[in-house]
């Protein structure tokens, strides 16, 4: 473009140094092809629109569509356009996706590519830019750039056969002599009626037979909340040299487990890590408590599909022990880390001294459990588990 108005202009100064009509007649209409290419080269630009659409929230191994629809708003005719779409590297090599088309006036384009979820994560699809220019090529570098969309990549779910964990595991409701709420699921008879029993206790049939009002009674028992806590401190993994595979079978294993207690054993599950969130560019704590339900299963998912390893040294153990506190009383602490250390024994003897049933995940274990002199000192009685491989989730069996 500057070397056309360099053009113009030295045209202007042999016509009026010439005076010669035929100069001025080029000049007068070079200078209206460049005033209408300018105006709509800008118009087409300015009457763009676009539209990305796909499936956000995706697992593992999953193929995702996108589709774009590319829009011309403006009834002038777009010669040329040049696609560019940003793509993260894990999920397409090459790590973008071009293409060059023209749209005439009041026209759209839909164009499709896809993505391969390999590898789970949270990641900006985008953004999109947008080079088109006019037809005299007196324009070439006009572009707009459209917004990325963010995609969930949930981490992989091993499907659990047996957990294997002895009586005394988080995973059942056992009955308790000192009662911390009634199991409305098991009703052991009836009472009459006292003033502030709940209405919706009454049982109406044994009412309607004695005409007098009577409450069900429900075997007392204790809530077996479950907590994952997580280690992603890289530091504690390097022992074997490969902390990055040994993390993600950690988040695998944190994964498998929360679908697993959730939707077969149907008991409330929790959260708490701490890691690197691409999403604020900083180390935050994750913590949901113990909750049931499918809901609140996705909301672990997406922390863990999110939820990067940390590079900074930081005490886990002590992290456990300050946020274990404000758990429930008989909550099981589910500990998923490297190896049996010091302060792992240490913990797990704070949180059995609080009253809390502790189960430990070694992934890739450095030390043997059941050979670790601390363990054995310690004589502690906790069922843990050793995870090598992925397969090795789906047959976990303790080991004390």
């Amino acid at each position: 473009m500057k070397n056309f108005f360099v053009f113009l202009l030295i045209l202007f100064m042999m016509s009026a140094l010439l005076r010669v009509d035929f100069f001025f007649t080029i000049l007068y209409f070079l200078a209206g092809i460049y005033i209408l290419s300018t105006m709509w080269a800008r118009r087409m630009v300015s009457h763009l629109h676009v539209s990305r659409t796909f499936t956000q929230r995706a697992y593992l191994g999953d193929e995702i569509t996108v589709t774009l629809k590319v829009e011309n708003r403006s009834f002038l005719p777009i010669p040329w356009l040049v696609i560019n779409e940003s793509i993260p590297i894990e999920l397409s090599s090459p790590p973008f996706y071009r293409q060059v088309m023209s749209l005439g006036g009041k026209a759209h384009e839909t164009i499709q590519y896809n993505l391969s979820a390999l590898q789970r994560g949270y990641y900006n699809i985008g953004p999109l830019q947008l080079q088109t220019g006019d037809l005299f090529g007196i324009n070439r570098q006009l572009s707009t750039q459209f917004e990325s969309n963010y995609l969930i990549i949930y981490p992989k779910i091993v499907p659990i056969s047996q957990l294997g964990l002895p009586t005394h595991s988080p995973h059942t409701i056992l009955p308790t002599i000192t009662p911390l709420f009634q199991d409305t699921s098991r009703i052991i008879g009836v009472r009459h009626y006292h003033q502030g029993d709940n209405p919706r206790h009454i049982h109406w049939p044994a009412t309607a037979a004695t005409g007098q009002l009577v409450v069900k009674q429900f075997q007392h028992a204790i809530a077996r909340d479950n907590a994952i806590f997580l280690n992603l401190n890289r530091a504690d993994y390097e022992e074997r040299g490969y902390p990055e595979p040994a993390i993600e079978l950690a988040i695998t294993v944190a994964a498998s487990l929360a679908n697993h207690v959730t939707i077969i054993e149907e008991l409330p599950i929790g959260l708490i890590t701490m890691g690197f969130d691409p999403l604020t560019q900083q180390p935050q704590k994750f913590k949901l408590p113990p909750r049931k339900g499918r809901g609140y299963l996705m909301q672990i998912l997406e922390v863990l599909a999110r939820v990067q390893r940390l590079t900074d040294e930081t005490n886990f153990f002590e992290f456990v022990r300050q946020e274990a506190v404000h758990l429930s009383w008989g909550t099981t602490v589910i500990i998923i880390t490297s190896h049996a250390t010091e302060s792992l024994v240490q913990t797990m003897a704070f949180l059995k001294r609080f009253g809390f049933l502790v189960t430990v995940f070694f992934v890739e274990p450095a030390a043997v459990w059941g050979r670790s002199k601390a363990t054995q000192q310690a004589n502690l009685n906790i069922p843990a588990f050793k995870i090598y491989r992925e397969t090795d989730i789906e047959r976990v069996r303790s080991e004390q």
